[in-house]
C-alpha cells in the first residue's frame, strides 16, 4: 500500500519534474524495463555514418536530442521499438502505395509512428485521432468521413491517402520536408510564425528555437525513428509480428451492408482478427453506402469474399444488406518458403510472385532496401493451399519457424483494439479503451480528471505504472473508459 502511495504522489507530480527525454514509449503490457546493453550497441561514430547513407529528403543532423532519442529507443525501450518494428508489417504496405502515388518520400511514413505508434484507435488530449492523428476539422478538410458507425481517420488505406495529400499541400507552401514535418505537428500558421521571427529563414534549424517545444522535437525524434526503422538489425532488435492473417492481407470495396461477425464467420476468419484489420467500422458492421467502403481482409479470405459478391458496382448491389452465399474453406494453415534468387531477379518481381508487398519481405529478412542478389535466400510466408508462383525448384518449403503475436493476445492487452460496439443496444454502457498521448505539463491526475469514473489508482494499475517507469510527455498511455453508445 505504501508503494502504491508513492507511485501516485509521483505520477501526480510529473509535470513539475524536469522535462527528460520526450521519448514515443507506448505503455503496452509488455513489462517493459530499462536494459542494460553493452555500449557497443551505440557507436555514435557508425551513427552518424548509416545516417548520411540514408539519403534522406530531409535536412539530417545528429544533434544531442537525436541522440537521446536513438538511446530510448534502441538501449532503454528495446521491446516498445520490437512491438512497432513488428506492427509496421500491417500498416506501411498502404502508406507506401500512397505515398508512391503522390511522389512523396516513402519516409514520411514514419510520421504514423511518431504520431500514434501506429495505433489506429489512438486519441490524443486535443482530439486527434487514428494512425496519422487527424484532427477533425483536417479531416473533413482532407475528405474524411467520421460518425458513430465509421472513423475513416482509422482506416489504415483511407487515412493514408488523406494523410499523403496534407503532407503534399505543406510542401507545396513551405518547399521543404522539415518545415512540412513542423506543420504536420504544429499547424501550418505557428510555423509561418516561427519563419517571420527568424527574420524569413525557411529551415527548420535555424527557426526551431521559435516553435513550440514538442515541434522542436518533432523532426530529431522523426530522424531517430527513420534510423531505427533501417538500421534495427544493427543493434539486435527482432520485430514483434503479429500473426500472419494480420499481415499478409488485401482490400477490396463494398457498398451493401454487411454484418463484421457474420462475414467472419462466413470466411472463417477469427472476429478480432476482422475487427484489427477494420477498426474504422465502430459498431461490428459496414454500412450500406453510395461510396465504396473499404474492408481489409487475410489474403487467404479474398477470393471466398468475392465469391459472396459477383461484381463490386453500386447498380448490382442496392443499398441493402449483402447475402452471404459463400461456404468457408480451411485455409488458415500458414507455410513458411525459402526461396533462393535467381540471376537478375528483383525483389519487386518476387514480391509480385508471392502476392505480398516489398515492405512485408524486407521485414521478413531484416532488410532496409532492396538489393538482393543471385544466391541469397528469403524468408517467405504464404497459406499452405496458396498458388505461388514461387513454387520451383529454388523454393523449400517448410514448417513456421517464427513465433508470432496472436491477435487475442494484443485484444487482451488492450492497447491496441478497442472493445467491440457490436451487438450492444440502444444507449448501453460498454468498456472502452482509448490512447491518450500525455502532454507537454499534464499529469496522471489530469488525464484521470478528463474522464468520468477514471482515477489515478486505476491508470497507474492498468498501464503498470512503477516508480522505475513513469511516463513522461508525449507518452500514450492507455485509459479505461465506459462509453455510452446511441444506434
Amino acid at each position: 500500500m505504501k508503494l502504491k502511495i508513492f507511485i501516485v504522489l509521483a505520477v501526480f507530480c510529473i509535470s513539475t519534474l524536469p522535462k527528460l527525454a520526450h521519448t514515443n514509449k507506448t505503455f503496452i503490457n509488455t513489462e517493459a524495463s530499462p536494459s542494460d546493453e553493452d555500449e557497443n550497441e551505440f557507436d555514435e561514430s557508425l551513427i552518424k555514418v548509416r545516417l548520411r547513407k540514408l539519403n534522406s529528403a530531409i535536412d539530417i543532423r545528429y544533434t544531442p536530442e537525436v541522440k537521446k532519442f536513438l538511446q530510448t529507443y534502441v538501449k532503454s525501450y528495446r521491446t516498445t521499438s520490437e512491438h512497432l518494428l513488428g506492427r509496421a508489417t500491417m500498416y506501411f504496405p498502404f502508406f507506401d502505395q500512397a505515398l508512391n502515388k503522390y511522389n512523396l518520400p516513402v519516409e514520411l511514413k514514419m510520421i504514423s509512428v511518431i504520431e500514434s505508434s501506429l495505433n489506429p484507435n489512438a486519441i490524443s488530449p486535443a482530439g486527434a485521432i487514428g494512425l496519422w492523428q487527424f484532427m477533425p476539422g483536417t479531416a473533413r478538410d482532407m475528405g474524411l468521413n467520421f460518425n458513430s458507425v465509421v472513423d475513416e481517420r482509422r482506416d489504415p488505406n483511407k487515412s493514408a491517402e488523406a494523410a499523403a495529400r496534407f503532407l503534399a499541400r505543406l510542401y507545396d507552401q513551405f518547399g521543404d520536408w522539415g518545415l512540412a514535418l513542423a506543420a504536420y505537428n504544429c499547424g501550418p500558421n505557428r510555423v509561418l510564425n516561427a519563419i517571420k521571427s527568424a527574420g524569413g529563414e525557411k529551415d527548420f534549424w535555424t527557426i526551431r528555437k521559435y516553435l513550440p517545444r514538442e515541434t522542436q522535437n518533432y523532426v530529431p525524434k522523426f530522424i531517430a525513428i527513420n534510423y531505427i526503422f533501417n538500421y534495427y538489425t544493427k543493434h539486435k532488435l527482432k520485430p514483434t509480428f503479429p500473426e500472419l492473417d494480420l499481415q499478409i492481407t488485401e482490400i477490396s470495396s463494398l457498398y451493401s451492408k454487411v454484418d463484421l461477425r457474420a462475414l467472419s464467420n462466413r470466411l472463417n476468419v477469427p472476429y478480432e482478427v476482422m475487427k484489427a484489420l477494420n477498426p474504422m467500422y465502430r459498431q461490428g458492421y459496414i454500412p450500406a453506402s453510395e461510396n465504396a467502403m473499404n474492408i481489409i481482409l487475410p489474403l487467404r479470405s479474398m477470393n471466398n469474399f468475392r465469391n459472396t459478391q459477383p461484381a463490386l458496382d453500386k447498380s448490382s448491389h442496392p443499398l441493402n444488406e449483402m447475402i452471404l452465399t459463400s461456404n468457408p474453406s480451411d485455409d488458415s494453415e500458414y507455410v513458411e518458403l525459402v526461396y533462393t534468387v535467381s540471376k537478375g531477379e528483383r525483389l519487386e518481381d518476387i514480391a509480385v510472385n508471392a502476392r505480398v508487398s516489398n515492405s512485408l519481405i524486407k521485414f521478413w529478412n531484416g532488410m532496409s532496401n532492396n538489393s538482393i542478389k543471385e544466391g541469397q535466400t528469403l524468408k517467405l510466408y504464404a497459406f499452405k493451399n496458396q498458388q505461388v508462383g514461387l513454387l520451383t525448384k529454388q523454393t523449400v518449403v517448410q514448417p513456421l519457424s517464427e513465433q508470432f503475436v496472436q491477435v487475442k493476445s494484443m485484444m487482451e492487452d488492450g492497447n491496441f483494439i478497442n472493445t467491440s460496439l457490436a451487438n450492444v443496444s440502444d444507449d448501453e454502457e460498454v468498456v472502452e479503451y482509448i490512447m491518450h498521448r500525455l502532454g507537454e505539463k499534464e499529469s496522471i491526475a489530469d488525464v484521470a480528471d478528463q474522464y468520468n469514473d477514471v482515477t489515478i489508482e486505476n491508470i497507474i494499475d492498468y498501464n503498470k505504472i512503477t516508480k522505475d517507469n513513469l511516463p513522461m510527455p508525449g507518452d500514450m498511455i492507455r485509459v479505461k473508459i465506459k462509453a455510452k453508445i446511441s444506434k
